[in-house]
């Protein structure tokens, strides 16, 4: 028996040495963050510090398949990591001249298609998240602050974009289930008992053209889905489907960018009795200078949410309409090297629709250092 498995391990090492194998290559993000401000506790912090392991090769067939796993160091009080959020995910694909897809926890379609207005400016706006690691006062936070449903949203999926033809993209994705969309669940169950939507699909066009000296980029998309898990809800109760829509410009002339994105994501987090309907949409405004190794920026964003009955604490809080709103200010130095700075003033205002409630509207002033590798 002993004979046997020896010469069956040195098969298989054999076996494994003459497979001819991709190269691997690693990059990643260090960062750190400092904040201070009005009615807010500063500090140093930081986001999206991760590591990517990237790999691709062609094969016989004159296919590109590849892959790429990312580590996100999410949290410094627990050894947690894969945020839902990540920048990437752990997937692969394959490139032909018919398209390109993309099998694994990846972005979806609509976050593919769309420009990302709110990232224009230095300090990365609002869609960065570096202001809100200092601010708790945000009232909507269905997906994420002032974007679609579900925007970056890494769950497991498939994702497929077609060749540009003549300026036009398109991009579509189908998400099996939303509840799976960390490393947390990976284990299935039989019960739908997740807050999450649950199969998705969106679909995502644009367009890149150029007139004038001017190019510009304009992007729709939409995302349709089943309505949310039963979790937190009556057993009467019927959840909405998941149904968004979006859409961005943006614009290049010489050194300035600028740009707007809105979105509309309905009722999806609500309930089909609710008296009072949930609603969730909002837009975002910026404008980018760029001299060189300095860049200034700045921006506006606003958005509305309607809690509608069931995601209310009380009768009477269905009726509110809450309310975000932030002007940012940047200034960003590349150092080279892969070394960037940058500086931003965010003032965030929040109301939640009830004149008893006092409001926290805090100033905050960060700061931040990066080195990409």
């Amino acid at each position: 028996m002993n004979k046997f498995l020896i010469t069956l391990a040195t098969i298989a090492s054999m076996a494994i040495s003459g497979v001819a194998f991709a190269d691997a290559k690693v990059s990643g993000l260090l960062q750190q963050i400092a904040g201070m401000g009005d009615d807010v506790d500063g500090g140093l912090t930081q986001k999206f510090t991760r590591f990517t392991i990237g790999a691709d090769t062609t094969t016989d067939n004159g296919w590109t398949v590849g892959g790429s796993f990312t580590i996100e160091y999410s949290s410094l009080g627990a050894n947690t990591a894969l945020s839902a959020y990540g920048p990437t995910g752990n997937s692969m694909y394959i490139a032909t001249d018919m398209g390109t897809l993309t099998i694994g926890g990846a972005t979806s379609a609509a976050t593919n298609t769309l420009s990302r207005i709110g990232a224009m400016i230095p300090g990365a706006g609002h869609d960065g998240g570096f202001q809100f690691l200092f601010d708790g006062g945000s009232i909507a936070a269905n997906g994420v602050n002032y974007a679609e449903a579900y925007y970056a949203q890494t769950a497991h999926k498939l994702h497929l974009a077609l060749p540009t033809v003549n300026g036009f993209s398109v991009k579509a994705s189908y998400t099996p289930d939303l509840d799976f969309s960390t490393g947390a669940g990976n284990g299935r169950t039989q019960a739908t008992v997740s807050a999450n939507h649950g199969e998705v699909a969106e679909v995502g066009v644009s367009y890149a053209g150029e007139m004038d000296g001017m190019s510009y980029t304009i992007a729709v998309a939409s995302i349709n889905g089943n309505g949310q898990g039963t979790l937190g809800t009556g057993a009467t109760s019927t959840n909405n489907d998941l149904s968004s829509f979006a859409g961005s410009v943006r614009i290049d002339m010489g050194n300035i960018s600028m740009g707007v994105h809105a979105f509309d994501n309905g009722d999806s987090f609500g309930q089909s009795e609710d008296a009072d309907k949930a609603s969730h949409s909002g837009y975002t405004v910026m404008v980018n200078y760029n001299m060189g190794n300095i860049s200034v920026g700045a921006g506006y964003a606003a958005e509305e949410k309607a809690l509608g009955t069931r995601g209310a604490s009380t009768t009477q809080a269905g009726n509110l309409v809450a309310t975000d709103s932030s002007t940012m200010i940047g200034l960003g130095y590349d150092m080279g090297g892969g070394v960037n700075t940058y500086i931003q003033l965010s003032n965030n205002n929040h109301d939640d629709g009830d004149h008893a409630t006092t409001e926290v509207d805090p100033q905050v002033l960060f700061a931040g250092i990066s080195l990409g590798f």
